[in-house]
């Protein structure tokens, strides 16, 4: 993230960010089916990014190299996808 931490560790330890925990409890059971309410409402999430801006995002990709990704290096690749589709009007 740009703030230089990871989301996860201010959710599981939001004290350590001057936060509350509010977590609610939710069944496993009661994910699983809004989950499968939103696939039957918007179909599989594999389908939710179009294949134009898809080959977009890889074309992009390739033009910085593709580079491994990592914890350390995300936002900076995040940052020149972003760069790059837009200078080269990809999306």
């Amino acid at each position: 993230m740009p703030s230089g931490h990871v989301p996860m560790n201010a959710f599981q330890n939001p004290a350590e960010f001057f936060g509350t925990q509010c977590k609610i409890p939710v069944p496993l059971e009661a994910v699983q089916e809004m989950r499968a309410l939103v696939v039957e409402e918007t179909g599989p999430r594999e389908d939710w990014i179009g294949v134009d801006f898809r080959k977009s995002v890889d074309d992009a990709y390739s033009q910085l190299g593709s580079p491994v990704i990592t914890l350390e290096n995300a936002w900076e690749i995040f940052t020149a996808l972003s760069n790059v589709i837009h200078t080269h009007g990809l999306a």
